[in-house]
C-alpha cells in the first residue's frame, strides 16, 4: 500500500519546537511520509532531509496577525507555492491556529484531511498589556485570532495539550471529529546521564549555591517579576537562572546588573537549556493570574517547562488552579500555592522544603514513566487511524 503523505505546517523554524519535530519523527516511524514546512532563518538551507523527514524552509515571515499585513500575506503565498510544488498530500497537520486557514484551504483543494493541533488555548493567549495603549491593535489581534480559531470547526482531527483544553474546545466549537490529548513531553531516553555535580562543574555553577531556574518567553504575564522578587527574599546562597527572551529583556538585563543573585543567559538552544534545568535545584513558575480575568490559556495549557523539570528530577513550584498544577499535585513533583497567598510566605516555604529535601525520587520516576513520549505517541497513531479508517482498510 502506498504511504500516506503528511504535510506538517509550522510557524516556527525547524529546530525551535521540539514538540513538532518529535511528532513529525513519530509519524515517519508509524509509516507515513512526512514533509515539514516551516520558517527559514538566515543561513538555513531551503531543503533538508533529516531522520527520514523532508524539511522545506519556505517562510521568510511568520503567518500570524499584525499591522504588518503585507509580510504575513507574503508568508502565506510562499507556503502555498511550496506546497503546490509537491505531489498532493493526504493530510495537512497544522500546528497552532496561524497555520489552520491555509491548511484548511489546501486540504479542500486537494481533497485531503487536516488536523488542527492547538499548542495554546486560542485566542486567549493574546495579552492586552502587551499592546500598550493601542486598544485598536489589541482588538484587531483578538478578532483575527478568533477568526483563525473558527477553522477548528471543520477539522478532520483535533489535538490539544491537556484534557481541560480539549474539553473546553470540544464544547465551545461542538467538535465531533476524532480528537486526543498529546502532552508536550519528551522521550524517556532524553535525560541527562551525567551526575548533577559533573554537569554543574561543566556549566560553571558552584556547589555552594542553590539554583532556581526559569526558562521560556520573558513576557509581562509570565511572572518573571514575581520570581525575581522571591529570589531577592531568599538567603544569600540562592540564585536564579533565567533563560529566554521576550518583551521584558531589558528589565531582566537590568536586574542581572543590579543583583548578583540573578543570572541571565538569554536564549539558548534546547539541548543547552535542559542542561541548565537539570543542573538546578528547583523550577519557579508563577504567572500573573489577574483573578477572574486570568488568561484561559494559562488555565488550560501545560507548558513544556513542567516536563523539563520532571525529567530533570527537580521540584516545580507554582500557583494552584491551573491544568499543570494538577500534574504537580498528582505526582507530588513540587508544590502549588493558593492564588493570593502572600509572596513572602510562599518564598519561606520554598526555601524550607528545598533545604529539607522534601521530594521523593520515586515521584519523579513515576511521572517520567507516565508522561514519557513512548506512552504518548500511541495517541497520535490512534488519531491518524481514526481519521484514515477507510483508506487503511
Amino acid at each position: 500500500m502506498k504511504k500516506l503523505r503528511v504535510a506538517v505546517l509550522s510557524d516556527h523554524p525547524s529546530n525551535k519546537d521540539p514538540r513538532i519535530w518529535r511528532m513529525t519523527k513519530t509519524l515517519v516511524e508509524l509509516g507515513y511520509e512526512a514533509t515539514l514546512f516551516c520558517q527559514k532563518e538566515k543561513g538555513d538551507r531551503e531543503y533538508d532531509y533529516e531522520d527520514n523527514i523532508h524539511i522545506r524552509r519556505v517562510l521568510d515571515y511568520k503567518l500570524g496577525t499584525s499591522v504588518l499585513i503585507d509580510k504575513y500575506l507574503i508568508a502565506h503565498f510562499q507556503l502555498r507555492d511550496a506546497l503546490l510544488k509537491e505531489e498532493r498530500f493526504d493530510i495537512f497537520h497544522c500546528h497552532d491556529p496561524e497555520t489552520w486557514p491555509i491548511g484548511y484551504l489546501m486540504a479542500r483543494e486537494q481533497k485531503a484531511k487536516w488536523i488542527a493541533d492547538s499548542h495554546e488555548y486560542f485566542p486567549d493567549y493574546i495579552e492586552k498589556r502587551n499592546y500598550g495603549d493601542d486598544i485598536n491593535k489589541y482588538n484587531t489581534a483578538v478578532q483575527l485570532g478568533k477568526n483563525r480559531g473558527n477553522y477548528i470547526r471543520f477539522a478532520d482531527g483535533v489535538i490539544a495539550v491537556s484534557e481541560e483544553m480539549l474539553h473546553v474546545l470540544s464544547n465551545e466549537y461542538s467538535l465531533t471529529c476524532p480528537r486526543t490529548v498529546i502532552f508536550n513531553t519528551r522521550y524517556s531516553s532524553h535525560i541527562m546521564t551525567k551526575s548533577k555535580q559533573k554537569t554543574r562543574q561543566e556549566l560553571g555553577l558552584s556547589e555552594e549555591f542553590k539554583y532556581f531556574v526559569f526558562a521560556g518567553n520573558i513576557m509581562p504575564d509570565r511572572g518573571i517579576d514575581t520570581i525575581i522578587e522571591m529570589i531577592k527574599m531568599m538567603p544569600d546562597h540562592f540564585r536564579l537562572i533565567i533563560i529566554g527572551d521576550g518583551l521584558l529583556d531589558d528589565y531582566v538585563k537590568e536586574e542581572h546588573k543590579q543583583s548578583h543573585k540573578i543570572i541571565y543567559l538569554g536564549r539558548l538552544e534546547y539541548i543547552d537549556l535542559i542542561k541548565y534545568v537539570y543542573a538546578c535545584d528547583g523550577y519557579l513558575y508563577f504567572p500573573h493570574h489577574y483573578g477572574e480575568n486570568v488568561l484561559r490559556n494559562y488555565k488550560y495549557a501545560i507548558p513544556n517547562k513542567l516536563f523539563d523539570a520532571i525529567f530533570s528530577d527537580i521540584p516545580f513550584f507554582t500557583y494552584d488552579g491551573f491544568a499543570f498544577s494538577e500534574i504537580v499535585k498528582k505526582f507530588r513533583v513540587g508544590v502549588t500555592y493558593p492564588i493570593g497567598k502572600d509572596i513572602a510566605s510562599i518564598t519561606d516555604d520554598i526555601v524550607n522544603k528545598l533545604n529539607n529535601n522534601a521530594f521523593a525520587k520515586e515521584s519523579f520516576e513515576q511521572a517520567k514513566i507516565y508522561y514519557s513520549w513512548e506512552n504518548q505517541k500511541y495517541k497520535l497513531d490512534s488519531l491518524y487511524k481514526d481519521i484514515f479508517r477507510e483508506e487503511l482498510k
